[in-house]
């Protein structure tokens, strides 16, 4: 009878440990992760991770997978084991899980998996958990907005207040001065940096600018320093990359480098076909580094240079105006300015939004 109770305590004990063995199994492996020995870290993470309540084990199985750590590289063991996260539902991992399964098939660790439907709803998934980083990327798969038909016009609340009634520029301004940028880019020379190039942006998306491809071509850091007050405060800084470039069209796509930053963007836009000569339009750029200017004008031609189409206007483009926005009456992008011709006379020219739309989906 003593023995049947010893070995029911045995039993019992062996049982009751399973949890404290898979919890030092993951100690084990982390601490062989630490010490560079990826082989031993990835079998002691695999023996934790066959509990399907580890998912911070899973995570690491995966993630080894991905990265060919321990073990060999396999791209589709690593989904199977960040599904297995994302099914456990986890409020910290499986975020993680869906935010790598989104890079994945988004084509960042090869195309084999490429599959832009599968990363938005990856990306949509860790974003309902509010995970901002996945709300940002999921911004960016998304397609160029639609150009309106000739009779819509997109209704846009005005910023800042209510503008005194019968001024349209006024009303305008108030509209959209606050998706136009002064960008600056700068180039590292020894402990400093120096100002190589001097323009504007236009927000398309609460995410990305459009400029010149001319303001970039020459490398450097493009900044933009979003500030109305006296002083500049760290948070006032935006730092751009740049991420695609066209230097046929003249046009450079940028994106923030912060993630959690986001923003104010203008998405009404006309096109070329419903332009007309003689219409009244406005430009916001940084004429002389002159932040957030406003110059007034009409179209006084439509061009087309070298298959690109332009919109000649009398409305002043200057250095620093330079991938700035170029509006109708009613607030509408039509354009983004980029160059101007004083002598001789006033000739100014932006390249249509169709040229836009064109650069971003390809």
């Amino acid at each position: 009878m003593d023995k049947i109770r010893l070995l029911f305590a045995l039993f019992s004990m062996f049982i009751g440990g399973c949890n404290l063995t898979r919890d030092a199994q993951y100690q084990t492996a982390y601490e062989a992760e630490i010490q560079g020995d990826d082989g031993r870290a990835f079998q002691y993470y695999l023996r934790a991770a066959q509990d399907n309540g580890y998912p911070e084990a899973q995570f690491s199985v995966a993630s080894m997978y991905l990265e060919g750590r321990g073990t060999r590289q396999d791209t589709g063991q690593a989904i199977n084991w960040f599904k297995r996260v994302t099914s456990a539902g986890d409020p910290v991992w499986s975020p993680l899980a869906h935010l790598q399964l989104g890079a994945i098939y988004q084509g960042q660790f090869g195309e084999q998996h490429l599959d832009q439907s599968q990363a938005a709803e990856h990306y949509r998934a860790c974003a309902e958990q509010g995970d901002e980083e996945c709300a940002r990327l999921l911004a960016l798969l998304g397609r160029p907005p639609a150009l309106p038909s000739p009779s819509v016009s997109p209704a846009i609340p005005a910023i800042g207040g209510v503008p005194p009634p019968g001024s349209a520029a006024v009303e305008l301004y108030a509209r959209r001065e606050p998706s136009v940028y002064k960008i600056v880019v700068y180039e590292r020379l020894g402990a400093g940096l120096e100002p190589i190039s001097l323009g504007s942006a236009i927000a398309i998306d609460p995410y990305r600018v459009i400029t010149n491809y001319h303001l970039v071509k020459a490398g450097g850091v493009p900044v933009s320093i979003n500030t109305q007050g006296e002083y500049v405060r760290e948070g006032d800084v935006l730092v751009w990359r740049v991420i695609k470039t066209d230097p046929r069209r003249d046009l450079a796509l940028l994106e923030l480098l912060e993630p959690n930053r986001q923003l104010v963007f203008t998405d009404a836009i006309k096109s070329y076909s419903q332009v007309r000569v003689g219409e009244k339009v406005f430009a916001i750029g940084s004429p002389a580094g002159l932040e957030k200017t406003l110059t007034e004008g009409i179209v006084s031609a439509l061009r087309n240079d070298r298959g690109v189409r332009l919109i000649q206007t009398t409305a002043p483009i200057t250095y620093g105006s330079s991938g700035g926005a170029l509006f109708d009456a009613e607030g509408r992008l039509i354009g983004i300015t980029t160059k101007g011709i004083q002598a001789g006379g006033n000739f100014n020219f932006a390249i249509a939004v169709d040229e836009v739309q064109a650069f971003l989906a390809e």
